[in-house]
């Protein structure tokens, strides 16, 4: 991620929408599960970052900034909803070449990923869509998080086996 330089707060701000909301966007889908729940998150991010620009070190990536303030935000949300709704976010990727059955087996398949998802803690389930959703480095994330490098490492690392657990258990499931 490249380190943001400007002279005044809103090209300075324009800049971190356009390098990082889509990332952020994808990644707070993604962590919450609802699409519009998600924008007012990353566009409240937004605000946040316009109001407190004093406080942004210009030399240092924004995006871990970024996440911190979006995760913040959104643990607050949950704290006072106590429950996020789960529901698959829309399928916009779906090849219109492909035919109706690849279609409905890509949009399962996102759905059971989502359920498997949601099902991890936020411990483990946090650093996965920031490595693997948002393509933060490990180093963003540690930032991100406020957590040392080899802990973030070895929550992705019990992320993934945990993921890969769930998602089978979702699948079978659903199979049943």
């Amino acid at each position: 991620m490249r380190e943001l330089r400007g002279d005044n707060r809103e090209n300075v701000l324009g800049q971190m929408v356009k390098e990082y909301g889509d990332s952020l966007f994808r990644f707070m889908l993604r962590n919450v599960g609802d699409r519009h729940l998600a924008e007012d998150i990353v566009q409240e991010t937004f605000l946040r970052a316009l109001l407190n620009l004093h406080r942004y070190d210009q030399n240092r990536p924004a995006g871990p900034w970024l996440f911190r303030i979006a995760l913040n935000l959104c643990r607050s949300r949950q704290k006072r909803q106590r429950e996020t709704p789960v529901a698959p976010p829309d399928m916009d990727k779906v090849s219109p070449a492909a035919g109706p059955e690849n279609i409905l087996l890509e949009r399962e398949q996102e759905r059971e990923l989502m359920q498997a998802l949601q099902a991890l803690p936020e411990m483990y389930r946090v650093p996965l869509l920031l490595k693997h959703v948002s393509g933060l480095s490990y180093a963003e994330i540690s930032e991100t998080l406020n957590l040392n490098l080899s802990l973030v490492k070895n929550r992705l690392y019990r992320g993934r086996i945990m993921l890969r657990k769930v998602y089978q258990k979702v699948r079978r499931e659903n199979d049943e």
